[in-house]
């Protein structure tokens, strides 16, 4: 017989903590025990991702879930780019899941974003970090000049378990592109020296540790976590 009582629908603000006394007086254990017990049941799962930057984000939004460890698998993911693609960034995030989960067999996520001007609507979206590399920040600040500069981040965080379906999280944050290049000295990635989140005057480059707790990658790995620790 399980004696411990199970915890219902635990989320980000209902975490252990929200475990209440049993009223079933036929239960023998202290509930203190139940409580370790319930921690010591880690939901280990891995991101596959070669920049730090991105773990270090995924493991800062998963930390309000102590039940989650997570692990990194120092790996780029394989991108199938295709322009035809209804919604281009899922797909390319369902797809490198789905391959990635095989090779390694283990729960893994894999995460696919993107950077979408509203000047031009759908750029650079799934070729983002292209873009940035042929044009450079020059190249991209020219192109929003006497533009609308307003912006948005997206992303997708695929999740999947050995033989079973990818789950797909999203993430999405809204904001403006500078009108110059800022922390070009700063250890972070390229367009947050050019990303100002709405409500913000300063760019993601300027504010690390502000942005690990508004990022869409923070949003949508909050998504994965509370699916891990609420399904039954």
């Amino acid at each position: 017989m399980n004696l411990c009582p199970a915890p219902k629908n635990l989320g980000a603000g209902h975490l252990i903590h929200s475990l209440k006394e049993p009223s079933d007086t036929h239960l023998t254990r202290p509930l203190s025990l139940c409580k370790i017990t319930y921690m010591q049941q880690k939901i280990q799962i891995s991101f596959l991702t070669g920049n730090s930057h991105k773990f270090s984000e995924a493991k800062e939004a998963l930390s309000i879930f102590p039940q989650i460890e997570l692990r990194q698998i120092i790996e780029e993911k394989i991108e199938l780019k295709d322009d035809d693609l209804d919604d281009p960034i899922s797909e390319i995030a369902k797809k490198a899941v789905e391959i990635s989960v095989k090779k390694h067999n283990v729960p893994l996520a894999v995460e696919d974003a993107g950077l979408f001007f509203n000047a031009y609507p759908g750029f650079p979206g799934l070729n983002t970090k292209w873009v940035m590399k042929r044009i450079g920040y020059e190249g991209i600040l020219s192109l929003l000049d006497g533009k609308d500069r307003t912006a948005f981040f997206r992303t997708i965080v695929a999740y999947c378990e050995p033989g079973k379906e990818p789950l797909l999280f999203e993430g999405k944050i809204e904001g403006s592109i500078s009108n110059e290049v800022i922390g070009l000295d700063i250890d972070c990635m390229d367009y947050d020296r050019i990303f100002i989140p709405k409500a913000h005057t300063k760019t993601f480059s300027l504010i690390m540790e502000e942005k690990k707790l508004m990022s869409h990658r923070k949003i949508a790995f909050e998504k994965l976590g509370e699916y891990l620790v609420t399904r039954k």
